[in-house]
């Protein structure tokens, strides 16, 4: 929780909600500058039931506020809802029997649909993930990225076994690169256990609704294409029993031209989102222009993305 006073309340009233309550709620406060922490406080004099709120002596951001959980937890199995996020009744429930119902299965995620800064519901959602141990050992084994939702439930020894969320070996300052694609690098640590019988899958169940703050229309694409392929990198040199690389030292090992792909990548992906939110303002010709800058730095992005899946419209 880091400034989330517009959205804890709701948030907090979809955890209470739950038809499972049979679990511990920690509530991480990241040096909240508002008045969060106050409403959490207020909001179960309102509705008692068992809580622990921490305060972070200071602002670390979210893979750090991640990684603390993992270390002060006692419970085996974890999962995150972010401030602003609104599970629906059967999340916690739903992952918990599918989780607890196979050894194999080292964490279980779902499908999540989007809303906006306001709760109204927007086109599309995140329906990543495979649903069936077999489908996800063929891609661990053939060495692919695990992409799965961060609201998921997961084994927090195995998760520590190869490493917890990972905060070594970043640059100082921000932006905090250690906070991007901080579950796609655990996810697919994870996968290296498909030797064992360990998996990863989804519920294909729409479970919890995601807010899209559409104002912050620049996201730090750059950055999270670096880490996509910092995560890739190291992947393939587990495998082969090579050591990891930091994220500094695979900054340093790129060559100037692998840099200038991943930029222009970049660009087009910030261009494709502008294009979006302006065809839903009703820009039409901001939109053009902004697909036409997408296309021209990387023809390949838009399909790509269709591809995978990654922005479904349902």
């Amino acid at each position: 929780m880091y400034n989330a006073e517009k959205y804890i309340e709701e948030t907090l009233q979809c955890i209470i909600g739950q038809t499972m309550q049979d679990f511990y709620l920690l509530i991480v406060n990241d040096c909240s500058t508002d008045e969060s922490a106050r409403l959490v406080e207020n909001f179960f004099k309102k509705h008692p039931r068992q809580y622990e709120l921490v305060n972070l002596p200071e602002n670390g951001g979210l893979c750090a506020g991640r990684r603390y959980v993992e270390d002060h937890a006692t419970t085996r199995y974890l999962l995150f809802v972010d401030a602003d996020d609104c599970p629906y009744p059967t999340l916690v429930e739903t992952l918990y029997h599918k989780i607890t119902s196979d050894n194999d299965l080292m964490a279980v995620g779902c499908h999540l649909e989007y809303m906006d800064s306001n709760g109204q519901k927007m086109k599309g959602g995140i329906f990543l993930g495979e649903t069936n141990k077999k489908r996800f050992y063929e891609k661990a084994a053939n060495e692919k990225l695990i992409f799965m939702q961060p609201t998921a439930i997961y084994d927090r020894e195995v998760a520590l076994r190869v490493g917890g969320h990972n905060l070594v070996g970043f640059p100082d300052g921000k932006p905090r690169y250690q906070d991007l694609c901080e579950d796609l690098d655990l996810w697919t640590r994870m996968s290296d256990l498909y030797k064992e019988g360990k998996a990863i899958v989804v519920v294909p169940e729409i479970l919890c609704r995601y807010r899209k703050h559409e104002q912050a229309l620049s996201s730090n694409s750059l950055g999270m294409m670096l880490r996509m392929r910092h995560v890739k990198i190291n992947l393939k040199r587990r495998r082969r029993n090579r050591p990891e690389l930091t994220f500094i030292e695979f900054c340093e090992q790129l060559s100037a031209e692998e840099r200038r792909k991943i930029e222009r990548k970049a660009i087009s992906a910030d261009s494709l989102r502008a294009a979006y939110y302006n065809l839903r303002r009703g820009k039409l010709l901001s939109s053009v222009k902004e697909l036409y800058r997408s296309v021209s730095n990387d023809p390949g992005y838009i399909m790509d993305k269709l591809k995978h899946n990654l922005l479904r419209i349902k």
